[in-house]
Parts: structure tokens; C-alpha cells; sequence
């Protein structure tokens, strides 16, 4: 009776050592948890994030960093670096230079920042997608507007998402 009882201790003690061949699953970061912190932390009066997106694989890690994908609601995208502080607490940061928007709302920008200033029915023309700078001068195409513009306009970005600082927009 004391042969077969030790194999079969033998069996129970490597069952609760973990050697009964079943891996524990490893703990990740809620990618929807950490989405709908992105939508809320990067959300401005002026551009609201209107969709967040992040890796479901994150191993829990404190100190650790990822990268989410973000769309705007003025069309602008870009990426986020989530720093994992502690358990269930992240900083969410725009990556410098990731940010994109699309030109035609930069125009549309453009035109409402002249119609204040007296400039009437300008069309603005720029590149099809800029790169958002916050404090970088950019520089779009303007004519029309009776004559009263025509060559063309600079402007800075107020903001990372990409709104224009309609204080900054001048013609040429």
C-alpha cells in the first residue's frame, strides 16, 4: 500500500507546484478602460476624441509605456503614449508630431479667422494633410475675398489636436 501512495503524492505535489503543464494567464491592461480615460483626458472644448483605439495584449507593468491610435472630432489622428503609473492608473500624452489634420479643416479654420477680420469669402488652399506643431508657423495659399487677399496666409496651432489660434492667422 506505501508504493502506490507515493506516487500518487508525488503526482498531487507537482499539480500544486504549477507542474501539471497549465500556464496561468498573465494580467493585462483593460484596453476599453484605458480608451474611455483617453477620451476623457484628451478631450478638448475644441476637439473631443471621438474614437480611441489600444492593443488588447498589454502585460499590467507598472512604469511601462504603449501607444493607442486617436481620431478627433475635427479629423485630425494621431497617437498617445500611455504611461501605466500604478494598477488601473495611466498619463495619457500626444506623441509630438504624430498628430495629423486634415487641410480642409485647417481651411475651414482659416476662413472663419478672416471673415472675423473683416476678409470676406477668401479660398484657402493647403496641403491635403498637415502635421500639427503647437507654436510653428505654417503657411496655406489664400485668394479671393473681392481682391482683398491673395498670396498667402500663416497661422500657429493653439493646441496639440490640432486647433488653429485664430489670433495668429495673418495674410501675405
Amino acid at each position: 500500500m506505501a508504493v502506490r501512495l507515493v506516487p500518487l503524492l508525488l503526482a498531487l505535489a507537482l499539480g500544486a507546484c504549477g507542474g501539471g503543464g497549465t500556464k496561468t494567464a498573465e494580467r493585462t491592461v483593460d484596453d476599453q478602460e484605458v480608451e474611455q480615460g483617453i477620451k476623457a483626458e484628451l478631450s478638448t472644448s475644441s476637439a473631443k476624441v471621438t474614437k480611441a483605439s489600444c492593443p488588447s495584449d498589454v502585460p499590467v507593468e507598472k512604469g511601462s509605456t504603449f501607444t493607442c491610435s486617436v481620431t478627433f472630432s475635427n479629423g485630425a489622428t494621431g497617437k498617445v503614449t500611455v504611461t501605466q503609473e500604478a494598477a488601473r492608473r495611466y498619463t495619457y500624452t500626444l506623441k509630438a508630431g504624430s498628430v495629423q489634420v486634415p487641410g480642409s479643416e485647417v481651411e475651414s479654420q482659416i476662413r472663419k479667422s478672416l471673415s472675423a477680420q473683416g476678409v470676406q469669402n477668401a479660398t484657402v488652399t493647403c496641403p491635403q494633410t498637415i502635421i500639427v506643431k503647437v507654436g510653428t508657423t505654417v503657411t496655406c495659399d489664400v485668394s479671393g475675398a473681392s481682391g482683398v487677399a491673395s498670396g498667402t496666409v500663416t497661422y500657429t496651432f493653439s493646441s496639440a489636436e490640432g486647433t488653429v489660434d485664430s489670433s495668429s492667422v495673418k495674410t501675405g
